[in-house]
């Protein structure tokens, strides 16, 4: 496996991630179009996302080499709806599912800063 990615640690905190932002994915997909629906949690959490998966890609591409990042990251969007699809609907379709999914989103955020602050000096250049 070292010789196909050498940053195993990388790829690790790439699939925790990344398995994140699909998930969210999959839950903010079923919260649109907004008929219905109160506006501002899911655009809180649409917000959060999208920063999420910002992140996350430029980590990824940052720290693992691209054939590793395009593999691993359609392998996780291949197989997570099924986890999806097993969770309970409360979770899925529910209010107290978006606030959750707002919190998971905020804590891998967290994670993301503190896993990638190494980093940022090559981000910013």
């Amino acid at each position: 496996m070292p010789q196909l990615e050498p940053n195993l640690a990388g790829l690790a905190w790439f699939g925790l991630l990344w398995s994140v932002c699909c998930i969210g994915f999959l839950q903010l997909a079923g919260m649109y179009p907004l008929r219905g629906r109160a506006v501002l949690p899911v655009t809180i959490a649409t917000i959060l996302w999208g920063m999420l998966l910002a992140g996350t890609l430029a980590f990824a591409l940052v720290e693992l080499r691209w054939t590793t990042v395009v593999v691993m990251g359609g392998v996780l969007f291949l197989f997570l709806p099924a986890l999806f699809q097993a969770m309970p609907e409360w979770w899925r379709d529910g209010r107290a599912g978006l606030r959750l999914s707002c919190c998971a989103m905020l804590a891998a955020l967290a994670l993301l800063v503190g896993v990638a602050a190494p980093s940022f000096h090559i981000w910013m250049t």
